[in-house]
């Protein structure tokens, strides 16, 4: 039983000694790190900086995207008493792409808030996204010599921009593009399999019977688009649903 009590004892003493500062994690409501500050030191405009960095950094996919913070400005000068204090810095949803954010820092001491002051800030993020690599024209299939990746500040772009070379091969404009210029998911699409003029084979088909003729496409479309075509047999408009690049079913 002493034993048990003496274990119980050194345990307790632990936790006690325990600098609750440096224990202390990343707060379940804000992700935000929490980090120490020295003694008596006044939150200064290049710690807002920091602490910025640290955060973006943390928060880039990889660590692949290079964080620039400049134009900070904080509204209220802080100066604290000698002690050991907390901060972290709270920001709102959309302030994680960066460009011109605005947020609040929090300073605490033992768990209590000490003092809190408004913040501003530019955060440029510079990460590798798709670029055409010579002009491609409108409804251009997009191959390998097509493009390559070029370090762009992702806080001036939409947020469709394309970050993988992947999601643009195959596929085909839908406008110009120049060189250089970062391609947006809306810039491209799928091509159709089937374009207007193609000759395709017409199936009708049910559990008793399937036949097939020759028409021609009046329309372009992808696999499971309908589009109109002529039934070269019969010179009749007709609807159907598409299979693949010659194969056009109509519904029966």
């Amino acid at each position: 039983m002493k034993k048990f009590l003496f274990l119980g004892w050194l345990l307790m003493m632990a936790f006690i000694l325990l600098d609750p500062v440096q224990v202390q994690g990343a707060s379940k409501q804000n992700p935000n790190p929490i980090e120490v500050m020295e003694e008596g030191k006044a939150f200064e405009l290049e710690d807002v900086a920091r602490v910025l960095e640290t955060h973006f950094q943390k928060m880039a996919d990889g660590g692949h995207k290079r964080i620039e913070v400049k134009e900070v400005r904080v509204y209220e000068r802080i100066v604290l008493p000698p002690g050991t204090y907390s901060y972290e810095i709270i920001l709102p949803e959309q302030a994680r792409r960066g460009g011109n954010i605005s947020g609040t820092v929090l300073l605490t001491a033992s768990g209590r808030e000490v003092r809190r002051s408004r913040f501003s800030a530019r955060v440029d993020i510079y990460a590798d996204v798709v670029a055409a690599r010579h002009p491609l024209k409108k409804y251009h299939e997009i191959e390998g010599k097509d493009v390559h990746l070029l370090s762009k500040n992702i806080s001036l772009l939409p947020n469709d921009v394309v970050t993988e070379l992947k999601d643009v091969l195959g596929k085909r404009t839908i406008l110009s593009i120049n060189p250089d210029e970062a391609i947006r998911a809306g810039m491209i699409e799928i091509p159709p399999v089937i374009k207007k003029g193609d000759r395709v084979i017409l199936l009708v088909e049910n559990q008793q019977f399937k036949i097939t003729t020759l028409a021609e496409a009046k329309e372009e479309g992808r696999r499971g688009d309908r589009v109109r075509l002529i039934n070269l047999s019969s010179k009749r408009e007709v609807c159907g649903r598409v299979l693949d690049g010659n194969t056009v079913q109509i519904d029966f």
